[in-house]
């Protein structure tokens, strides 16, 4: 299940930090077993908490959609994403184990602060265009702005009433500089947190990206991460490869805006790019 020496650490993860009670299981693959569990039931709740946030954030882009121009309202504009809305116990226990460098001292992540993983419950809205992830992204930043308090639509009210925006905003990984960008992830990337303050610690991840950028992800997580994941070697020549697929999947998503702007200007029922 895990590759070595993922799995020597996950062990030691495992059998000497995570807190038994009662007794311990003999065989190695039932102490896994009941942590798996354990994990399982200990994440569930940010099931609940991205549901709820996704009943918050969808009527305010089912508005966005209504606001189009008459020529473009029955296109595609948004998909929620939450096939994949739980990290699952594998993945967890890896990524703790990836932060955890010196296995003499206490693992910086471990089974009693798995708040602090920023990606345990998270959720992806995919766009058509690129100028569709801005516009996205700046509405479901409004009610987070107190600048912005006065405009905001009763949704987006609503959605600041219960949930708070880490930072105010979205990161933007679209337009890091290519010195500065280290990996070819493209989206704008947020994390909200329930006001409730006994799950005021339950932050979910949610990133926009377009549709290009979503196609782009899934083949790198199958050819690089995965492979890598498993402890195979990764060609660099192919590493570089699929990052310059993404730099040339961003380009396209521009001449397709670019296009796009040049189009609805031309149309004489009044088609407009989105501000």
């Amino acid at each position: 299940m895990f590759p070595e020496p993922v799995r020597k650490k996950v062990s030691l993860l495992v059998d000497e930090h995570f807190p038994w009670e009662g007794p311990v299981p003999e065989r190695w693959e039932e102490r896994l077993a009941y942590v798996q569990r354990w994990l399982e039931q200990e994440t569930a709740i940010y099931r609940a908490v991205a549901t709820a946030l996704i009943a918050r954030i969808d009527p305010i882009l089912s508005c966005l959609q209504q606001e189009l121009p008459p020529p473009e309202r029955g296109r595609f504009l948004y998909r929620i994403d939450d096939r994949h809305v739980l990290k699952t116990p594998e993945s967890i226990l890896e990524k703790m184990v990836r932060r955890w460098e010196d296995p003499s001292h206490a693992p910086p992540i471990g089974f009693n602060n798995l708040d602090e993983l920023n990606d345990l419950g998270r959720f992806r809205i995919v766009t058509n265009f690129l100028s569709d992830v801005t516009w996205i992204c700046r509405h479901l930043e409004e009610p987070f702005d107190t600048r912005q308090r006065t405009r905001l639509s009763a949704q987006q009210q609503t959605l600041r009433q219960e949930f708070s925006l880490q930072a105010n905003r979205f990161e933007d990984l679209l337009k890091v500089h290519p010195r500065k960008r280290t990996s070819g992830e493209r989206c704008r990337k947020g994390h909200f947190s329930p006001k409730a303050p006994e799950h005021h610690a339950r932050r979910v991840e949610v990133q926009i990206l377009t549709v290009l950028q979503e196609a782009w992800d899934k083949k790198d997580h199958f050819l690089i991460y995965e492979r890598r994941r498993a402890g195979y070697p990764v060609d660099e020549e192919h590493e570089q490869l699929s990052f310059s697929l993404s730099e040339q999947l961003y380009l396209t998503d521009r001449n397709f805006d670019q296009l796009k702007q040049a189009s609805t200007r031309q149309d004489p029922r009044g088609g407009c790019e989105p501000e």
